[in-house]
């Protein structure tokens, strides 16, 4: 029967792989890989992903295509922190929003929305 991986174990198994290889071209391969390593254990990859980023085991390049939809999220999509939002005056001197970004993974959207599609993890392991 297998079993969700504790954070514990999945750092674990994050610390080890970022060891071996500097970079990884996708999430769905990190994922491949830290299923080998916890056996009868499972992990999702947006989870993975969180912490990898939030114990500062791996930086992220985040590629990303343009919707039609205007960003009306406070969270980031990638990490699930909080946005902060870029103003500018405008020529009447109003503040108007042109980005938004998150500080603690990079993910940056304009006034619509960048959805992330796919993620490239460089190891912050020394």
């Amino acid at each position: 029967m297998r079993r969700f991986a504790g954070e514990y174990d999945v750092v674990e198994a994050l610390k080890k792989i970022f060891r071996e290889h500097k970079v990884i071209v996708s999430q769905k391969r990190l994922k491949e890989i830290v299923s080998r390593i916890l056996e009868d254990e499972k992990v999702g990859e947006r989870r993975l992903r969180i912490i990898a980023i939030n114990n500062r085991i791996a930086r992220l390049k985040i590629f990303t295509r343009e919707s039609k939809k205007i960003f009306s999220s406070d969270r980031c999509p990638v990490c699930n922190s909080k946005i902060s939002v870029v103003k500018s005056r405008d020529i009447w001197g109003e503040n108007t929003k042109i980005e938004y970004i998150c500080r603690k993974c990079g993910y940056r959207s304009g006034i619509r929305k960048r959805i992330p599609t796919k993620y490239i993890f460089y190891s912050r392991i020394k």
